[in-house]
């Protein structure tokens, strides 16, 4: 497969994180039964018990995105959902319960393999923008910034952990933002903040409907990142690994 190259007028780029930089749903999926095997009256396996985290997750997740519930809400949420007998739980309890899951969940991040050389690659084709355009040459500055819909404080701790915490790229994250990916709000805060108009940005993202077609229409080029091939496409530049996008 040809490399894919980054378009000529760019002059940001935002990175989703989970799926894109950190692999959530192998450490999610485990994650879940680890904690869910020691609740009082657990009786699925491993699969099946990955299987109802993700769907009760996407469940309550999309509330959020909707402005129903705020980033704390939904997690409670996904917990009185999930815990057998859980729909009385207070949010002290609540919070108690998901604090016991993302202490198994922070032990199981990892980064993907293809991540190390891709940060250090864009990394260095900021820099050299940014000197470029200091000594009064051609070059275009180059903003960079993690886009991602989830709370800046904990994806922060999960980028630090994998070493994927680039000094000086933007967090931009939806429970501070004020909206959520596919919402074309999140997108022109994203552009203000950097200093580019959408079309001058290019968003790297993995779930179709929050980053593909929530660039897509705000008219923000995309690059699809499809790992392992699977799940939903759309017609635009797509790679199967960051491998494959050259800077």
């Amino acid at each position: 497969m040809s490399p894919l190259r980054l378009p000529p007028p760019t002059r940001a780029v935002l990175v989703d994180i989970d799926g894109v930089l950190v692999d959530h749903r192998r450490a999610s999926d485990r994650a879940s039964y680890l904690w869910a095997s020691g609740l009082e009256g657990w009786e699925l396996g491993p699969r099946e018990t990955a299987e109802l985290w993700e769907a009760i997750d996407r469940r309550h997740f999309a509330r959020y995105q909707a402005g129903e519930l705020d980033f704390s809400g939904q997690l409670r949420e996904r917990v009185r959902e999930f815990v057998p007998g859980g729909s009385a739980l207070s949010d002290a309890e609540a919070d108690s319960h998901m604090a016991a899951y993302r202490a198994i969940y922070r032990r199981l991040w990892r980064a993907y393999d293809d991540v190390p050389s891709f940060l250090a690659r864009l990394e260095a084709l900021r820099a050299a923008r940014e000197q470029a355009a200091a000594a009064g040459g051609p070059a275009t500055p180059l903003a960079v910034a993690y886009l991602t819909n989830g709370d800046a404080p904990s994806q922060e701790e999960k980028l630090a952990a994998v070493g994927a915490r680039v000094a000086g790229w933007e967090m931009l994250a939806s429970a501070q933002m004020g909206a959520t990916k596919p919402d074309p709000a999140i997108f022109f805060a994203a552009c203000a903040r950097l200093g580019v108009a959408p079309a001058e940005a290019l968003m790297i993202g993995d779930d179709v409907g929050a980053d593909v077609d929530g660039a897509l229409a705000v008219g923000m080029p995309v690059v699809h990142l499809r790992r392992g091939d699977q799940g939903p496409s759309r017609a635009v530049p797509t790679v199967t690994s960051l491998d494959e996008i050259e800077f």
